[in-house]
């Protein structure tokens, strides 16, 4: 900014003819330059256009003459032809005619010659020649090339732009000459307004310009004119006004010698020049003993003030000062005193010296040091009470205001002081505070009391308190009323603490949201409400999916933000006039009212869950989280609120069992039989802790060699009532449930516990064990089985075999495939069990990484009588054969199954002809009496 105004200052500082010819001189240039510009390109343009036209026109007029003679193929006149159009028309440079059978280039002899400079050739920017070839329109293409010098068009421009130059010169030289006449005229204005401004300054208040000349002059005239009379009017005012200030000067001192005040006069020397007789009479000293001495002497405490200090400009100071202990020469007396001071001048206006009056204040200190002390002892009894008290006078303004009255208002006490008591004590409430005004109002005449409970007090900072008010009048001792007081106390404080009691009572804390206690209030009044206008009523229980996940891994602090935003999002979801409220834990409950019908419940949820499914955000990272929703409807499933309830927590559980992430309407038949596995499952996991479950063991033999290769882990139930049960029995009702999980860790623990125990009897038998799909692809399965191998360090990994169902397998081959590899590579065997059943594809055979298949008993067991299943035994015998894969057959029930598997190549066999399933006790027993059937041994 400095730099800008420092440029300014330059500016302002030259002449006027500076500032206003080298403006006019750049806008000139600018605008010259620019015209020229413009001008320029549209000659070139035109002139361009003007060349290409002539050489069009040049192939009009040659070409049909060309074309006619090339086709005699008369060389000769078509040169002629050409030499004479170069003759006739000097711009040209270059003629070329160009046909199939000749091809005529000609140059002209004559050239126009170039009159403009080389530098305004450069302006112009056109090259000296300029060509354009014409195809004809014949069928073999004849072309004319016409070379055209632009010569004659650059002459033609520069002579255009000097006849330009030429008329801008004549036209700036007029205007700089108008220019200049203007200027002279106003220089002799000038000159004739510095002449009368000097004598005007030399005291010639009388003089005046001649009006004359132009119209500029006449009025630069007149206004000089006018304003020399105006000030010399004023100046004459002001000797008037001087006159009669000193009069009345003179006319002051006489007044103040007549006042009752004490009053003196020092000049600026600190001497006294006159006192008055009130002074005298105070101080008992005779005027002419005063008169001449230092004032310091007659009054010492003027030797601590500044009593010299006068205005050099002569304007008056006025200052005054408590003067508590003055002696009194007449009787040895100290008396308290008002000191006033002020400035006086003279005639002329220039500071002479100061005036000083003394009023004794003896009386009033007295009377005002008694009030001030009886006010300490009433202040001092207000402000150690807690009440707030506020009195004020006749007409409601603020007289006093203890310190519990200064806290709550927010005035202090100087600020209030003469304030209106409705500007200090200012209620929320309008119908309140007319209340308060009508009783101030009227208080002198009534003379009643006021009183109010839960006031709405707004402080100075725009605080809301809640007050009790109680007022009462002031009255004299005759009765008579001069004000009001006013007593409050703050409640605020008591009151929340009250509404925070019963809003905890009826909220959780940790979202806001209602609790279950003030669930049921919600409950009666939106079933009211649906009763009242037919309406249904979808009682929402919710219940986050995985939420224990999060608190292991983040924490509770984390855990409990994402409950706090879910809470939120339920709120925005469903609105204001749905209840949401919290159970407890992870588990919501939402009331949608005023449904119409089924769509737009499941509508309605449907959008819930997708809100609650968008990702949530904590510290820059993102979670997700969802839920699973169950509805009760209400009239359909039950009157009462607690049955609602409790249905709506049968189907959110049946919406954990089908897969989380979705709603389930309450159904009481399905309801049943969910209660009815519920149990069934409950009672299944109760067998697996009470250890009633028990591991069989069938055979699988090598046909050929007639040798025990192995045996299959196969479960059992115990069942204290039923006896054995087969697994088809229970597994079913877990298999979809983390049950299936716990019980194959048991079967894969006891498999390696029973072949340790085997191996040290010196049986070193593969055994194999069936994992359930959900089990093997379990996040934990990989590191649970190495830990159960590093428990049994005696039991080759080698020797454990898992088998797992084919259609399970191919659910996820890619998951699968990397579980599997990873066990290989602790050397644990893979089988797929029951192959043939799912896909078979070979794309996916040749990706699992399997050791052996398992032939499905439902083929083998059919195969003697149905060429189908001996055909597709055939076919996966040979598929293991292609794929380098040991194949086994499940379902071996008779000898001459297994001879007929021989046939087929399969050799390794297991079923009820080989042994039925047996405990692990019978197992040795049975191993040592294994005897190979004579067929399979004639097979061999």
């Amino acid at each position: 900014m400095r730099p800008f105004e420092s440029l300014i200052q330059a500016w302002l500082a030259l002449g006027a003819y500076t500032r206003l010819f080298v403006p006019i001189t750049l806008l000139i240039f600018v605008v010259s330059g620019l015209r020229y510009d413009l001008l320029i390109h549209a000659e070139v343009a035109g002139a361009k256009q003007q060349i290409l036209t002539h050489a069009e026109n040049m192939e009009h007029l040659l070409g049909p003459t060309l074309l006619k003679l090339s086709k005699t193929q008369d060389q000769t006149e078509i040169t002629n032809t050409l030499r004479r159009q170069l003759a006739n028309d000097p711009d040209l440079t270059r003629l070329t005619w160009s046909y199939p059978q000749s091809n005529v280039d000609m140059t002209g002899t004559f050239t126009v010659p170039l009159l403009a400079p080389q530098w305004f050739q450069a302006i112009l920017q056109m090259p000296a020649t300029l060509s354009k070839t014409i195809t004809t329109a014949d069928k073999n293409a004849a072309r004319v090339t016409v070379e055209i010098s632009t010569n004659s068009a650059v002459n033609r421009i520069w002579q255009k732009v000097v006849v330009q130059l030429q008329i801008s010169a004549m036209a700036i030289f007029f205007i700089y000459f108008l220019l200049g006449l203007i200027l002279r005229v106003n220089e002799r204005s000038w000159k004739r307004l510095a002449l009368a401004t000097n004598r005007f300054k030399t005291g010639d208040h009388g003089v005046r310009m001649e009006v004359r000349g132009s119209h500029e002059e006449r009025l630069l005239a007149t206004t000089f004119n006018d304003m020399a009379e105006e000030i010399e009017s004023i100046l004459l005012t002001l000797q008037k006004s001087q006159r009669e200030q000193s009069e009345q000067m003179h006319f002051t001192l006489q007044l103040l010698n007549a006042l009752p005040v004490s009053t003196f006069f020092q000049d600026s020397q600190g001497i006294c020049r006159g006192v008055n007789p009130a002074w005298c009479k105070m101080f008992g000293i005779h005027q002419k003993d005063a008169v001449g001495q230092p004032m310091h002497k007659l009054l010492p405490f003027l030797a601590t003030l500044d009593t010299r200090h006068i205005s050099s400009a002569g304007l008056a100071i006025c200052s005054h000062k408590t003067i508590p202990d003055i002696p009194r020469q007449v009787n040895g007396e100290h008396i308290s005193a008002l000191y006033y001071q002020a400035t006086y001048t003279s005639v002329d206006g220039k500071a002479s010296g100061i005036i000083g009056a003394l009023v004794d204040i003896s009386e009033r200190k007295k009377i005002q040091a008694a009030l001030e002390e009886q006010k300490e002892r009433v202040e001092t009894t207000l402000d150690s009470i807690d009440d707030a008290v506020i009195s004020a006078d006749i007409d409601g303004r603020i007289l006093t205001l203890n310190r519990s009255a200064q806290k709550l208002t927010g005035w202090r006490l100087e600020e209030a002081l003469s304030q209106e008591l409705a500007t200090v004590f200012t209620l929320g409430d309008r119908r309140q505070q007319t209340a308060l005004h009508t009783y101030l109002t009227n208080v002198v005449s009534t003379g009643a009391t006021f009183q109010e409970h839960n006031l709405a007090l707004l402080s100075r900072a725009g605080r809301q308190l809640e007050v009790d008010l109680s007022a009462a009048p002031i009255r004299q001792p005759d009765g008579t009323v001069t004000g009001s007081v006013l007593v409050f106390r703050d409640l605020s404080e008591t009151h929340y603490l009250m509404r925070q009691i019963a809003w905890q009572a009826g909220h959780d804390l940790l979202t806001g949201l209602a609790n279950r206690q003030s669930l049921s209030a919600h409950f009666s009044q939106a079933i009211a409400y649906a009763r009242e206008h037919h309406k249904l009523l979808a009682v929402c229980l919710l219940d986050l999916d995985h939420f224990q996940e999060v608190n292991d891994k983040h924490g509770n602090e984390v855990a409990d933000k994402l409950l706090q935003q879910v809470a939120r999002r339920l709120e925005s979801c469903v609105g204001k006039n749905n209840p949401v409220a919290r159970l407890g834990g992870d588990e919501f409950v939402v009331l949608l009212q005023n449904q119409s019908d089924l769509n737009e419940v499941e509508l309605n949820i449907a959008l819930l869950l997708g809100q609650l499914a968008q990702p949530y955000e904590f510290e820059h990272k993102k979670m997700t989280m969802r839920a699973s929703i169950g509805v009760a409807m209400y009239p359909n499933d039950e009157l009462s609120p607690d049955v609602l309830l409790r249905y709506a927590d049968q189907a959110m559980y049946q919406a954990k069992l089908s897969g989380r992430n979705q709603y389930h309407l309450f159904d009481l038949q399905k309801d049943e039989e969910v209660r009815t596995r519920h149990n069934q499952r409950a009672r299944i996991r109760e067998a697996l802790l009470k250890d009633e479950f028990e591991l069989y063991f069938q055979p699988k033999v090598d046909m050929r060699h007639g040798r025990i290769t192995g045996m299959e882990a196969l479960i059992r139930w115990n069942h204290p009532q039923r006896g054995i049960v087969g697994p088809m029995e229970f597994l079913p009702l877990v298999e979809n449930t983390n049950i299936i999980i716990d019980i194959g860790n048991w079967v894969i623990h006891q498999t390696l516990q029973q072949m340790s125990n085997w191996i040290a009897n010196g049986y070193t038998w593969v055994v194999s064990v069936n994992i359930a799909a959900r089990h093997f692809q379990h996040a934990d399965f990989l590191e649970n089985l190495r830990s159960y191998l590093a428990q049994f360090p005696d039991v080759p990994p080698e020797y454990l075999e898992i088998e797992i169902l084919e259609s399970a397998a191919l659910q996820d081959v890619q998951q699968v495939r990397e579980v599997m590899s990873a066990c290989q590579q602790l050397g644990v065997r893979f089988a797929l069990d029951d192959f043939g059943t799912g896909y078979s594809s070979l794309s996916y055979l040749k990706r699992l990484p399997a050791n052996i298949l398992k032939i499905d008993q439902s083929f083998v067991r059919d195969m003697l009588e149905d060429s189908d299943d001996l055909a597709l035994i055939s076919a996966i015998v040979g598929l293991a054969n292609a794929f380098k894969r040991e194949v086994i057959a499940e379902g071996v029930e008779t000898i001459e199954h297994g001879v007929a598997l021989m046939r087929l190549g399969c050799n390794f066999a297991q079923g009820y002809g080989v042994s039925r399933p047996m405990p692990a006790s019978r197992v040795e027993k049975w191993a040592e009496n294994y005897v190979q059937p004579e067929q399979w041994l004639q097979q061999a």
